[in-house]
């Protein structure tokens, strides 16, 4: 029996970093977006070239392997190619096991080319290939009988066609969902998820996505004005100089003056400062997500850490202080350590330090498996960043309407 089973792509990597790169930013009052740019003709010198493997289900399950769960791995690869050849052997060096993947013909294995930039961040540009073609026929729908969990990461193509019937058959198995939607699934919006959110219990997307999905965007409002008495506690306890006193009542300044103490929230008497300052505002989308019947939703944000959200509490969790080499990756190894977390331990916030611990080690190395650890490994970097609490915002989140 396994502990997990994770079902979705493989691909062949390769990481181009160029310092030469530009990087975009518009911003407005409620958000901003960056583009990664290149003079457009030119010929651009690159610093760094890697060939590596990655995808998100041969991402996760080698995660799960060297964190000590008992791991298979679900896709489809080109049948004689080097790419296929060498994402299997990486597998199996791994100790995942690789006897449900299907193998094409026709189709090559998925190739990604990763754009770095100078900060670490990337562009990928991706060709499908044999992930496109896996379908109901290539899986052995008796892997379900053989694991407590499904791990189910993007899925495109004809592999997309099924994502709603493998979640339902595990379901239907008492198999535990886990589900990381891809871009294919992103863009069937929430109501085209809902088949599979109904029968998740552990959703897991960036924020971005979770604004893709929901049609809601998280906001740098933290402050909710029916709950606020302007009592001035929250003024009192920041040494930050964060909020204000305006026409409008308190206000907060920004995500960057906040030093992540936490004594703003215990301070408010009501329960009106909804998120730290240094977070986004995301209760409105997490509203949105656990309606559909998620038990546990999952928003990652990069810097801003990663905020957790099972209809009972809310916790939020900062990112460790990490140099960046490149940021591919990291989400997989978050959503594969909190997963292995809550399968161990059962406990939210033990989740988020391993999946926190886990992504702030991958972004060290370019490509997703360098940097992946083992749980002993996990377990030293935690305790090197023990100052980093889990902060609840309140107990019950969805009490009341929240202004956004």
């Amino acid at each position: 029996m396994f502990d997990v089973v994770c079902v979705g792509s493989a691909t062949q990597d390769v990481f181009i970093k160029s310092d030469l790169s530009k990087i975009i930013s518009i911003n407005d009052v409620l958000a901003e977006k960056s583009f990664l740019c290149y003079d457009y003709g030119a010929k651009v010198n690159i610093d760094n070239i890697e060939f590596l493997t990655g995808g998100g289900a041969s991402n996760t399950a080698a995660s799960f392997a060297r964190l000590g769960r008992s791991c298979a791995v679900v896709g489809k690869v080109g049948r004689d190619d080097d790419a296929g050849k060498r994402v299997i052997d990486e597998l199996k060096t791994e100790g995942v096991d690789v006897s449900f993947v299907a193998y094409s013909g026709s189709q090559q294995t998925g190739y990604s080319v990763i754009l770095v930039s100078y900060e670490g961040d990337r562009t990928v540009l991706t060709f499908r290939g044999a992930n496109n073609t896996f379908d109901e026929h290539d899986l052995d729908w008796k892997v379900l009988d053989e694991t407590k969990w499904l791990y189910m990461s993007g899925l495109s193509g004809r592999s997309a066609e099924m994502a709603v019937t493998l979640a339902q058959r595990a379901h239907e198995k008492n198999v535990n969902l886990a589900f990381n939607p891809g871009s294919t699934q992103l863009k069937t919006r929430i109501k085209g998820l809902k088949p599979i959110l109904s029968v998740t219990d552990i959703l897991l997307m960036n924020r971005e996505e979770a604004e893709m999905v929901t049609g809601l965007q998280a906001v740098r409002r933290h402050i909710d004005s029916q709950r606020c008495t302007q009592c001035g506690k929250c003024l009192e306890v920041c040494e930050s100089g964060v909020f204000q006193m305006s026409d409008q009542g308190i206000v907060s300044r920004g995500l960057d003056m906040c030093n992540r103490c936490g004594e703003c929230l215990k301070a408010c008497p009501n329960g009106a400062l909804v998120v730290e300052p240094w977070l986004y505002n995301m209760i409105e989308i997490f509203r949105a997500l656990l309606d559909t019947g998620v038990k546990m939703a999952v928003i990652t944000d990069g810097k801003a850490g990663a905020q957790v959200c099972d209809g009972k509490n809310l916790y939020f969790f900062p990112s460790y202080n990490a140099p960046v080499v490149d940021t591919l990756g990291a989400g997989d190894a978050f959503a594969s350590a909190f997963v292995a977390g809550v399968i161990r331990d059962g406990d939210i916030a033990r989740g988020l330090q391993l999946g926190t611990a886990n992504s702030s080690s991958v972004i060290r190395y370019f490509g997703a498996k360098a940097g992946l650890l083992t749980m002993e490994e996990a377990e030293e970097l935690i305790k090197k960043n023990e100052s980093e609490k889990i902060y609840f915002v309140r107990k019950t989140p969805f009490d009341a309407p929240v202004q956004t």
